[in-house]
């Protein structure tokens, strides 16, 4: 009886303990920016274009109006997190001067085969 109500003990605290996993989720954050959309923007564009291409910019300083910031953020559930960033340039007419920032593409790099 005794070894009985230890081996149930034993199970319980095993069981509450495994109940205090804790999950984490990754989480994403901003605008998600692919090289094959940037590959679509060409200087000359006018800023409703460069809208449509990426989107609505996460930040547009006030002071800066002819200046969009894209930024997107990954914290993986369990690693480091990774920035991006993505400025885009306009001149005082509206149209695209240039693009600088950071970007990954989509799908890994096809390797190439020698026969």
């Amino acid at each position: 009886m005794r070894s009985f109500r230890l081996i149930t003990l034993l199970t319980f605290c095993a069981l509450l303990l495994g109940a205090c996993s804790i999950y984490r989720v990754d989480v994403q954050q901003g605008n998600v920016i692919t090289a094959k959309e940037l590959a679509e923007l060409h200087p000359g564009m006018d800023e409703l274009q460069v809208h449509t291409i990426l989107g609505s910019p996460l930040l547009q300083d006030p002071w800066h109006p002819h200046q969009w910031v894209y930024v997107y953020s990954f914290k993986p559930a369990y690693g480091a997190t990774e920035v991006r960033k993505v400025l885009v340039l306009f001149d005082k007419s509206g149209k695209l001067i240039s693009v600088q920032g950071d970007v990954r593409s989509i799908t890994p790099p096809t390797a190439t085969t020698t026969s």
